[in-house]
């Protein structure tokens, strides 16, 4: 099937059911249904909230400065360490960060998997896939 892009409406609906099909076997892979767990309990939980954000302003705080040009003094990066050691010490964070990581990683390997598709114009081989660090 050839299909140029903005040709028809519809060209994306061709590719609506196969993309609700990967959306559905996402959120019925068990390794990813305790991730959406972890996330959902992060946000319910306003004390992990909190300490995430205060460890993630601060974060920012000091990026802002390094890429001003400004040197970080040790007393602001061991106050960011503190921080972000306290918001790991929270179970639902440390959680939360842990999902992150996983769900990126995830969409990571899809949208690796499906740029060899435009870039190669076929099917990755398995030597592609497993290349690729899988989820899982």
């Amino acid at each position: 099937m050839s299909i140029i892009i903005g040709e028809s409406p519809s060209a994306g609906n061709d590719y609506k059911e196969t993309a609700k099909d990967l959306c559905k076997a996402l959120l019925e892979d068990e390794k990813l249904k305790g991730v959406f767990t972890s996330i959902d309990a992060f946000m319910e939980n306003d004390v992990s909230k909190e300490l995430f954000s205060q460890m993630q302003t601060k974060g920012e705080e000091l990026q802002t400065k390094q890429q001003a040009g400004i040197e970080l003094t040790a007393g602001e990066v061991e106050e960011y360490n503190k921080l972000r050691e306290k918001m790991l010490d929270d179970p639902a964070a440390k959680a939360f960060v842990e999902a992150q990581e996983s769900i990126q990683s995830v969409h990571q390997t899809i949208g690796s998997w499906v740029s060899l598709v435009f870039e190669n114009g076929r099917m990755p081989t398995e030597e592609e896939f497993e290349g690729h660090c899988g989820p899982g």
